[in-house]
């Protein structure tokens, strides 16, 4: 079975249960596990990676508006590789390809695969969505067994740290911060397994624009700086930057220095698994 990954969960996900090796293509922000960068890309963004937030943040506006698509498919490479199923998601337009997006590319002139490629849409908004999903992939692609016992493995953590002490900490989680954007999805969930309060945005919702007299108004014990599409070293420069606003560093975090920063892509981005390790982080910053 030849499987193209549009999606760096999707990528991951399918390492985990073992078929690595049936993967022909991946996405360009596919970089986890080891040994993906041996695979065909067979996307690219449209969105230049080294502007600063605010101009990526209009950019990505401005293609919306215009109707421009964020992302482009290599449909000749495609057509050679010929992928029995393509993995993709239908949660953000903005984090990757869409199933609608590659359903057009599909139905295009440019594009001569078989009726037969089958075109998998991952969409989990919670752990047991995205658990759910994982087996679901598992029974399509032949590894069922190898899928529960992946799942099986994180549930067992997120069951340890549900038996753990729980507190009343308010935790702001941000994802980006210029313009300032509340994490969602699994993300406030992330914050309740970790033993604490979301001060902004509840389990399941998408994350959007926050002004600043929400983050004041939220008035929040601890901030954690998640940028998406970001490793730790960026969202640390993210911090700093967060310091410097007079608008909200007069806040709790800021005094008494609680703010911390993550590897979003890793832990907390991506609807794998490991959003369990990401809340084990979190708890034991806040913890120290």
């Amino acid at each position: 079975m030849r499987i193209a990954s549009l999606l760096p969960s999707a990528s991951e996900i399918i390492c985990d249960i073992g078929l690595k090796d049936n993967l022909v293509a991946i996405s360009h922000e596919c970089d986890y596990p080891k040994g993906l960068e041996e695979k065909k890309v067979i996307t690219s963004s449209s969105i230049q990676s080294d502007l600063d937030q605010n101009e990526i943040d209009k950019q990505v506006r401005k293609k919306f508006q215009n109707k421009i698509p964020l992302y482009e498919i290599n449909t000749q490479l495609l057509n050679e590789l010929k992928p029995d199923i393509i993995v993709t998601q239908g949660l953000c337009d903005v984090c990757a390809i869409s199933s609608s997006e590659i359903e057009v590319v599909l139905k295009g002139t440019l594009c001569t695969l078989p009726s037969s490629t089958q075109i998998i849409s991952l969409n989990g908004k919670s752990f047991e969505e995205i658990c759910t999903e994982i087996i679901n992939l598992g029974e399509l692609l032949d590894a069922k067994s190898a899928a529960k016992e992946h799942v099986g493995k994180a549930m067992v953590k997120k069951d340890n740290l549900d038996s753990l002490p729980k507190y009343s900490r308010k935790i702001l989680s941000l994802e980006w911060i210029d313009p300032y954007f509340s994490a969602g999805h699994w993300v406030p969930e992330q914050i309740e397994i970790a033993g604490f309060r979301s001060a902004i945005g509840q389990r399941g919702e998408p994350s959007r624009v926050i002004s600043i007299e929400e983050i004041i108004d939220s008035d929040p014990d601890d901030i954690a700086v998640i940028c998406c599409g970001y490793k730790l070293h960026e969202n640390e420069l993210f911090a700093e930057k967060l310091k410097n606003n007079k608008e909200i560093n007069f806040l709790k975090p800021f005094k008494s220095n609680k703010i911390y920063s993550f590897d979003s892509d890793f832990y907390f981005s991506r609807p794998t698994t490991r959003i369990i390790e990401g809340a084990e982080q979190l708890r034991s910053s806040v913890l120290g």
